[in-house]
This record gives structure tokens, sequence and C-alpha cells, in this order.
């Protein structure tokens, strides 16, 4: 089956309710235009009611469901910017992508202009989850998110939350609540804290008395002689023109809100980083003064159970802002982010066929049945052996189980798993490897924690009759000891 790009746009309009959004039509981007992809305007909305603007970049070469990434970010930048070269980057790879404008900002809705929320920032992504999980173009199974600066970040916060995020990439990111509690390099003590607290307050009431509210000024144009290189680099991105200038991003104009910072005062962005049970690959400048918040991020997310597939990358030499479009050293590692994506969605020649409901109960994950014909059988005629190509997610595996009346055979197809049997020690499987279980022998398979998995399976009759004994499920105490 080929998706033509209209046929691409039948989604439920339940997610994606007409809206007022003044969108434009011109390619108006920081980039250029590449030829591979197909690009348009959507919009969704999120559960605060805000409609959403994005760019959907497609393959023009798409068939068939295919993998989707949302991208957000940098933090008070558009999706003219670095979020949407990402996004056009990663459809050349083949991933149907969209790079959304958060709430409050760009072409997306919500008053009052210029402000930030990380709870419905944090829901932005979600959204972006909801409309992409029901195009009829993606594979809800295999969605991730990047997030890039404070957004990356924001994107730790939502893959904590949002179990349909298969897989997320955060860049050169920020932890946009310490960073507002302590200040940069943790400066800020708790009377210069409270201090801030009342700045804000005052401002508050000043702005309600008069009526409106008011942006910090943003970015000068050059920078003093004496500031850090971190804001030398900031206004060499968002204010040349050559290079990441945009009319709509408020980093590049008037900033956000003077009182934006005040709910983030306290609040704990990462308070379940830990408990992200799906790949997370974090990628930070050598020399980028945030280093540290990945750093951070890197040890909040390996210091629980869920350490296994879990990645940092320091990129050499790069700086916070080469990894928003490259800098002068085409730092992005643009190979490294597609095979994370690549292998933790999972690629195959095989397909990978419809939910596994019939035997969900005997299954800790999720997986999927497709049945195989021989190709050069017609659909009247019947092959004497039957078979199934069992897909199983990253963790999935079936329970404990014995076959009485055959042996099955499993043929190893793609992605790396697990075969146990009882009381023998549990043997990992790649693609080529075959496995044969004899009649009566107890045993389990199923998918590496880090890793889809695939195989055939298929059963040689023995003798009597043909059936599968069900038994007790693979603890996750016994599966995690597994390396």
């Amino acid at each position: 089956m080929t998706t033509t790009f209209s046929d691409a746009q039948n989604v439920q309009d339940k997610a994606t309710k007409t809206c007022s959004l003044q969108l434009v039509s011109e390619w108006d981007k920081t980039f250029p235009k590449s030829d591979k992809v197909r690009h348009e305007k959507v919009t969704f909305r999120n559960r605060f009611g805000i409609m959403l603007a994005a760019d959907l970049y497609v393959p023009k070469e798409a068939e068939g469901k295919m993998a989707a990434i949302a991208v957000s970010g940098p933090f008070g930048a558009v999706k003219e910017q670095a979020s949407g070269l990402y996004a056009q980057r990663m459809a050349e790879e083949g991933f149907l992508t969209i790079a959304f404008d958060p709430s409050f900002t760009g072409e997306s809705g919500g008053e009052p202009r210029y402000s930030s929320s990380m709870d419905i920032n944090t829901e932005d992504f979600c959204a972006a989850v909801d409309y992409l999980s029901c195009r009829d173009d993606v594979d809800a199974g295999r969605i991730g998110i990047l997030g890039i600066c404070g957004w990356g970040g924001i994107a730790l916060n939502a893959a904590a939350l949002d179990p349909r995020i298969k897989a997320t990439v955060s860049v050169t990111l920020y932890n946009m609540t310490r960073v507002t509690q302590q200040g940069y390099f943790d400066s800020m003590d708790e009377d210069a804290r409270f201090k801030l607290k009342q700045q804000l307050a005052e401002q508050r009431t000043e702005e309600y008395r008069k009526g409106e509210i008011l942006p910090q000024g943003g970015l000068p144009a050059e920078a003093p002689s004496d500031a850090s290189d971190f804001f030398k680099q900031y206004i060499a991105y968002y204010k040349s023109e050559a290079r990441g200038y945009h009319p709509r991003s408020l980093n590049s104009n008037m900033g956000w809100n003077i009182t934006s910072p005040l709910m983030r005062l306290n609040q704990n962005l990462w308070i379940a980083a830990d408990e992200i049970r799906t790949p997370v690959l974090i990628v930070h400048g050598e020399k980028a003064h945030s280093r540290y918040f990945g750093e951070e991020a890197y040890q909040k997310i390996t210091s629980g159970k869920y350490a296994d597939n879990k990645s940092l990358l320091i990129v050499p030499n790069a700086t916070h802002c080469d990894l928003y479009d490259g800098g002068e050293g085409n730092y992005i590692p643009w190979n490294e982010i597609v095979n994370f994506y690549r292998t933790n969605f999972w690629f195959s020649d095989w397909p990978k066929g419809n939910p596994n409901t019939r035997y969900a109960q005997y299954f800790t994950g999720d997986s999927h049945l497709a049945p195989i014909a021989p190709k050069n059988l017609s659909a009247d005629e019947k092959t004497i052996q039957g078979y199934s190509n069992v897909t199983f997610e990253p963790g999935c595996r079936n329970n404990w189980h014995i076959h009485h009346g055959a042996h099955q055979i499993l043929i190893c197809v793609s992605g790396k798993g697990w075969y146990q049997e009882w009381g023998k020690p549990a043997i990992p499987l790649k693609a080529g490897d075959i496995i044969d279980i004899p009649e009566g022998v107890k045993h389990w398979h199923g998918a590496q924690a880090d890793s889809w998995f695939q195989h055939l399976a298929t059963h040689a009759k023995t003798s009597g009759e043909e059936r599968n004994e069900w038994l007790e499920p693979v603890s996750d105490e016994e599966y995690n000891k597994l390396k």
C-alpha cells in the first residue's frame, strides 16, 4: 500500500478540530526546504483546550504505516528554527515527523502570549502523540519525541508520564525548574530565590493594575563586551538573519513575559525521571555551558531499575547552540540519533501483524502476530506447515509454558531476544538463530529489555493431541537479572 499525501490527512475529527489560527502558507524557515519530503501545516488541540500549530514532514517515498517523531524546542524558539530542522532531517531518514509551536507561542494558540507552564508544555508533547496516534499513516506503537534545550528537559517529563512514547531524544537540554530556582551554575541561594519571588509578585500586581502583561525585552542586537560566552552564542544564533533569526521567535525578539518564571520556582520537573521505562538518548556538547543539566538528567534516569536502555552522548568540542543547527562544525550527531530511533522503534522486513489479543493473558508486555503463508501457494491451497511471525516489543515475554504433542521451532529473524528452559541459563538470541523446543520442556521466550524481537514459530507434530500448557509468568525479578 502506498500512502498518498492527501490520504495522510485523514485523521479523526475529534483529534483535529477546526480552529482560527492564522497559519503562514509560504516557506519561512531558517533552513532550506528538502526535496525529499512533503510538507504542510497541521493543527491539533491539547487537553487544556489550546490549539497547537505544527509543520508536518512526510517522506516522499513513504509506504504503509510509519514510525513518527514529535519535535519541539528550543525554549523560546519556534518550529521554523531548530525543531523544524530536526523534523525535516528525520523525515529524510524515513520517519513521519511534526515540529510544533508550544502553547502560547509562535502560530499556536493560548493566552496570555509568550507564557510557559511546565504542566501545559508537557501536555503539548502528549497532545502531539494524540495527533500522531490517530493518523492512518502512523504506527501508533512506534512514536517518539525529540526535545531541544528546555524542551529536552520537558521531553523527559513527558516520557515519564506517557507510556505511548516509545523512544526519547533530549538534545542540549536544560532543567528549567533547576535553572529557575537555583540560577545558572546553581549560583542562587534561598534568600536570592525569595527576592526573585518578591519581584515577580510585585510585577504581577502592577501588571494587573494596568491591565497588561509585559515581556522581558529579549536579547540585545549585540553582546556587551563583558557578556559570558554562552550569552554571546545565544545572540549569534537568535539574532543572525543568516542563521537563526525568525520574526515569531521569542528569543529573537521581545522574549518571555517577565512573570513567566514564577510557577517554575516551586516545581520539580524531573521528579519521576527514574521511572522512564522506554529508551532515552541524551545528547550534549562537550563545551556547552548547559552540559551539567545533561549529566544531571543522565544520573537521574539511570538511578533506578530502568537504567539499561539509557545513553549519554557527549559531542566533542560542541557548544550549546552548536546543537541547534550544527554550528560551524556540523556538530549534530545525525547518524547516532537516527540509529537510536531505528534500533528502538524496530525496523524489519518481516510483518508486524496485529496485536496479539488472543494470547495476551499469557504475555507480559505487548506482542503482535502475523500469519506467514508460502508465496507460491494460491489462496485455495493449504500448506502442510503453518508459520506465524511473532513480534515482541522491548521487555515483552511469554509465560513459562509446555508444548504437548509437538516440537516447536523458533527461527529468529529480527532484533534481540531470550530463550530459557526450566533449570537452565537463558540463551541470548539474534537474527539467524534457531531454537528447537522438545515436547514436554518447560520454557519461555521473548524480547530483550532494550530491543524489539521477532521470530517465526512453527510446530512439528509428534503424537497425540497438540496443545499448550500455560504456566506462571516470568517475574520482573527473574527477567531483570538477565544480561
